[in-house]
């Protein structure tokens, strides 16, 4: 055999081997390309679950942060219509022991609206919370079970309910 008849044969085996490496490559690029899209096409579902839950939270604080207010303005209100009663109070005293006497007579109402305010408060906190972990729960049951779940009923519209029927 000549050379230059081994230089083919050997330049025809690295020709060969290279294109035997191309196509590993290619393949285990492929392979990696089809991975990911299933990775891709994989994530969609919980992707959209996570979505679903955030969209949920925010419809909740929302609605949470506009009944917290509205309780706020009606806790300041009676703050200022009791201190409005003190200073006209104090200001109608003759003398100290009335100023005083006048000032304690007040205390057991406005302890009690602060206990009312301060119950309508929690009673909202609460309930908030409730439904916030219903909505992490069935989140959680979606993501790791694949469950289906439906949002349940809040216990305001149970409530409600109840206190018609009193009336």
């Amino acid at each position: 055999m000549e050379i230059r008849e081994q230089l083919l044969r050997a330049g025809q085996k690295a020709q060969a081997r290279v294109e035997d490496y191309r196509d590993a490559f290619i393949g285990a690029a492929r392979r990696g390309a089809l991975q990911a899209a299933d990775g891709v096409t994989a994530v969609r579902s919980p992707a959209r679950i996570v979505a679903e839950a955030g969209r949920r939270m925010n419809d909740v604080s929302h609605r949470y942060f506009a009944r917290f207010v509205k309780q706020q303005l009606h806790s300041l209100e009676g703050v200022l219509v009791d201190g409005a009663d003190r200073l006209s109070r104090a200001a109608e005293a003759k003398d100290f022991r009335t100023l005083l006497a006048e000032q304690a007579k007040l205390y057991p109402a406005s302890r009690e609206r602060l206990g009312r305010d301060l119950k309508a408060t929690w009673i909202l906190t609460a309930d908030t919370g409730r439904e916030l972990g219903s909505i992490a729960s069935d989140t959680y049951a979606q993501l790791v079970h694949g469950a289906s779940t439906k949002p349940k009923a809040t216990r305001k519209s149970a409530r409600r309910k109840k206190a018609a029927t009193r009336k």
